[in-house]
């Protein structure tokens, strides 16, 4: 029985989010859903490009944790976000507006 609430519990926690550095990307611990990241102007902004969640983890907010992992990751080494994917500007940002203050400033999107 308790391998039973163990695994319920395990079932309800938030999946876990990782840095994987030697590939630009946040991931889940199963390497299935991330979002990729390039790193622009000498190390100083990081550049989300692409969300990738597949269809049987989608609606589970997976997209919001790893953009949440990579806007935190941002803010704790000083970097400002350009936000090429269309997750990040279109869905991710109008949610969560409190992330805005990072977002590196539009001419610079337009023009890479």
């Amino acid at each position: 029985m308790a391998a039973t609430s163990e695994a319920k519990t395990t079932a309800t926690e938030p999946p876990k989010i990782v840095w994987n550095e030697g590939k630009h990307r946040f991931e889940t611990e199963d390497h299935e859903a991330f979002i990729d990241y390039k790193i622009r102007n000498n190390g100083k902004v990081m550049d989300l490009v692409h969300t990738y969640v597949p269809s049987s983890k989608r609606g589970l907010g997976l997209a919001s944790l790893l953009c949440i992992a990579a806007f935190e990751h941002a803010s704790s080494h000083s970097l400002s976000i350009i936000p090429s994917c269309s997750y990040v500007s279109d869905t991710f940002l109008p949610r969560n507006p409190t992330w805005k203050p990072l977002v590196h400033s539009e001419d610079l999107k337009s023009s890479i």
